[in-house]
């Protein structure tokens, strides 16, 4: 008992020591701080940025250091109590640092001592903290990874932020496509949403060329390139978005400026099946016997204006043919969407001796059952196209046009030859089977429509004889919450989701090709209306509307008499505005 008095004695005035020099109580109070702020604004976001229990850890830490406070004061001697501190406050970072690198896949984003200074990591530390405070992170081509977002002191960081301003607006607002163009007058932006043209905020000249050359090095382009066509793939991951969007840039320039595209999810735009392209029955018995293989041989001309779904066409006419059991080729400047099964030719100006036209007749010599070709840019792929007449393979042509199936026609037949070149227009018409051209329409939201009954005229226009019974759509955007109206959450208060297409498809019979080489089309037109059968496109959308597809007003959008391409007087060689 004598021994025992001296030494808790001392204890007690080793711990008053503790308490009483006030350089001691700094120094845990210090320690225990660092500790604290070290949770705080380091770990507690790291923890949850990897979703690795924040409770648990957060609880762990707190008991760590309150162990660790009570053992640097009930050791009597500070000197050995500081370093248990240290120990214990040590423990439990050490075992989530385990933890952590444990649960972390990417091999760049577990913590590493070797082979990195304390400069590395806190400069890593900031740049996961700049990819977590963006909005949008790029992702590079042939699947890079993630691209470095810029730091708050990088000169780049607010050509990213424009570029978000510019993307992640078209994103949410489903656009399938997003237009930059730069002049000397300034930047100019516009999205296409359903079909439909919208024009964006005008962009300082600095600004749009600053976005387009940071998009263009992300797409792995070449930036000081700016005359030359360029098309590259890259991606962009959105924060808290449930997928990441594919962008397919496209850039040019000229003159008068560059113009820079981007195809937001192309490849799920143009995944449309034959069977949805938007033909009605009528329609598809016209193209039926090229399906036959003693009727395969001719010439099928596909037209569309820009953006109107020529492209979408073109790829489900293929698929009418067993790939499988039959030789499809096709040779395009740009391959969208592939095939299984087809052999697809992208026209390369830059890596071919030959020329577009040349390499179609190298194509056709080589004996396919059906060819596909994007476009008539080149007036040689016509005569090319032409030359096997009807004992060819069956060729569909892409032609892009405002004007309908005259358009079309005047358009493959101005390739041909001079509208006085008899002989010339006699072998362009003789392989023509029919044209097919369509114009796309926006289809009515089914969450927001507002149903009606048509009137009499309208009734009638439709062909319904009971209008009194029918139900017709209108577009809304807006829908009934309790007692609220609210924005359609579906559509974004458009009152139009997604897109159909409506069609006309003309057939060519003997008595079409004798008024066509005569330069009148007029009459080809008239003949294959009353004598073949042939559909409207009007009648066509009329259709849809009677579904509940579409609306009269969206049809009269479309089909207005300076859109719908009616034929008109105009001979077809004669020259179109």
């Amino acid at each position: 008992m004598a021994m025992e008095e001296p030494m808790l004695t001392f204890a007690a005035n080793v711990s008053a020591l503790n308490l009483v020099d006030f350089i001691k109580p700094i120094l845990m109070l210090l320690l225990l701080g660092v500790y604290l702020r070290a949770l705080g604004s380091i770990l507690e976001k790291d923890i949850r940025y990897f979703n690795l229990n924040a409770a648990m850890w957060n609880s762990i830490f707190l008991v760590t250091g309150c162990i660790a406070l009570l053992a640097v004061l009930a050791i009597p001697i500070f000197w050995l109590g500081l370093p248990t501190m240290i120990v214990i406050l040590l423990a439990p970072l050490l075992a989530y640092w385990k933890h952590r690198n444990d649960a972390v896949q990417n091999e760049s984003q577990k913590f590493r001592l070797s082979s990195m200074t304390m400069t590395d990591r806190l400069a890593a530390r900031k740049s996961r903290s700049d990819q977590r405070s963006a909005a949008a992170v790029l992702s590079g081509p042939k699947s890079k990874g993630d691209l470095q977002v810029p730091r708050d002191n990088d000169p780049l960081k607010p050509v990213h932020m424009a570029m978000e301003d510019l993307l992640l607006p078209a994103i949410e607002a489903r656009a399938s496509r997003l237009e930059l163009g730069l002049t000397k007058n300034g930047g100019s932006a516009s999205q296409i949403v359903d079909g439909v043209r919208y024009k964006r905020e005008a962009l300082a000249t600095e600004t749009a060329k600053n976005v387009i050359d940071y998009l263009k090095k992300a797409a792995g382009m070449d930036v000081e390139e700016n005359r030359k066509l360029q098309r590259a793939k890259f991606g962009i991951r959105i924060k808290n978005a449930t997928q990441n969007t594919t962008l397919h840039a496209t850039t040019s320039g000229s003159s008068r400026g560059i113009l820079f595209r981007l195809d937001l999810n192309r490849d799920q735009q143009l995944d449309r099946d034959y069977a949805n392209l938007g033909l009605e029955p009528e329609q598809e018995a016209i193209l039926l016997p090229s399906l036959d293989p003693e009727n395969r041989h001719g010439i099928i001309l596909v037209g569309a204006a820009s953006g109107q779904g020529l492209s979408t066409s073109l790829c489900c006419l293929l698929q009418r043919h067993d790939a499988y059991t039959t030789n499809i080729k096709t040779l395009e400047r740009d391959v969208q969407r592939l095939i299984e099964g087809v052999d697809h030719v992208e026209f390369d100006p830059a890596g071919v001796e030959a020329d577009f036209a040349t390499q179609l007749r190298s194509i056709i010599r080589r004996g396919p059952d059906i060819v596909m070709v994007s476009d008539l840019k080149d007036p040689a792929t016509a005569v090319q196209a032409s030359l096997p007449g009807r004992n060819g393979p069956l060729l569909y042509i892409g032609i892009p046009t405002k004007d309908g199936a005259r358009g079309v026609v005047s358009d493959w037949l101005r390739a041909n030859g001079e509208p006085k070149d008899t002989e010339a227009i006699k072998k362009a018409v003789s392989p023509l089977l029919s044209v097919v051209t369509s114009r796309i329409l926006r289809k009515l939201c089914e969450n927001c429509r507002t149903p009606f009954n048509p009137t009499t005229e309208q009734a009638k226009k439709l062909g319904i004889k009971d209008p009194a019974n029918a139900q017709l759509f209108r577009q809304n955007g807006r829908i009934q919450v309790k007692n609220k109206i609210e924005e359609c959450p579906t559509c974004g208060g458009t009152g139009f989701l997604g897109t159909l297409g409506i069609f006309e498809v003309m057939p060519i019979d003997r008595d079409a090709r004798k008024l066509l080489v005569n330069g009148d089309f007029k009459g080809a037109y008239t003949h294959a209306r009353r004598s073949l059968g042939m559909m409207l496109m009007q009648e066509a959308a009329l259709r849809k509307v009677a579904r509940g597809e579409t609306s009269l007003e969206e049809v009269a959008r479309v089909l207005s008499p300076e859109k719908a391409g009616a034929p008109h007087s105009k001979s077809v060689g004669a020259s179109t505005s």
